[in-house]
């Protein structure tokens, strides 16, 4: 329950920080960064505490999202 209340504030801070710059990125990148919070909420999930399999799982929610992110950006140069 702890580590529920620790995600929601974490949401919490992200949600405000990316309301502010919303101004400043495209929406693809608003989409990669909702996919990786959720990918990182299902890790949290699938897993107890901050063991290996948790460490697994949140390293390929940052590969997608470097993977996610950078398909954005290039998008973002073609328009």
């Amino acid at each position: 329950m702890n580590s529920l209340l620790k995600l929601s504030s974490i949401a919490l801070c992200i949600g405000v920080l990316a309301g502010c710059q919303s101004q400043i990125e495209n929406p693809e990148m608003q989409q990669c960064a909702q996919q990786n919070y959720q990918c990182e909420v299902n890790c949290e999930q699938q897993s107890t505490g901050e063991g290996m399999v948790h460490k697994v799982c949140s390293t390929k929610c940052i590969e997608a999202y470097n993977q996610c992110k950078a398909n954005a950006e290039a998008l973002g140069n073609v328009q």
